[in-house]
């Protein structure tokens, strides 16, 4: 979307869960698919969204308040802290993480980092290559390869969104394939 953001427009809050219905993140949003691929790009988190909740409100203003008052009451585990002034458009207020939310943030975020890893490892298995060959091109040792392969064979890398829907499984997989084509196509067009 390019422009300015019209304050009357139709906008929705957001509530997106992990497998175990833990809030991960609330947000606004006139576009709600778009802003969730936004997020897939650039979220650590993103590997452990399972499922979404929308709520339609008539304008920003009422979907922004919503917004703060939901990230005060149900404390998502990624959303910094919201303060009222940011209920008003265009925000004006800032937001500042405390320590206890940076922490639980950081072990998040390894482990979805950790699964990411995973599921490299298992493509580069899937396409033959050897468990000396991807330690050697990750710059790991060989059995920090198989520990992220039996992370997989334990649920862990895509398998942590694709165990708990259909949706979750079919949504995650469309993602990864476009991700996939653009990045190839990019490197086409720069060869």
């Amino acid at each position: 979307m390019t422009g300015p953001i019209d304050p009357r427009r139709l906008t929705t809050l957001y509530r997106l869960f992990d497998g175990d219905d833990r809030l991960l993140y609330v947000g606004t949003s006139v576009d709600p698919q778009n802003r969730w691929e936004q997020h897939a790009r650039e979220k650590l988190w993103w590997s452990s969204v399972a499922r979404a909740t929308v709520d339609w409100y008539p304008d920003r203003t009422s979907a922004m308040a919503a917004e703060i008052a939901a990230i005060q009451a149900e404390e998502p585990l990624h959303n910094d802290k919201a303060t009222p002034d940011e209920a008003v458009f265009p925000y004006r207020g800032t937001r500042g993480p405390s320590a206890e939310s940076r922490l639980r943030r950081a072990v998040v975020e390894h482990r979805a980092a950790l699964d990411r890893l995973a599921v490299a490892v298992d493509r580069a298995a899937l396409s033959g290559s050897t468990v000396a060959q991807i330690a050697e091109a990750c710059g790991l040792g060989e059995e920090d390869v198989l520990y992220l392969a039996k992370r997989m064979d334990d649920g862990g890398g895509s398998s942590t969104i694709a165990k708990h829907t259909p949706y979750s499984r079919e949504w995650a997989r469309k993602i990864a394939d476009r991700i996939d084509k653009e990045r190839a196509a990019r490197k086409e067009e720069q060869a």
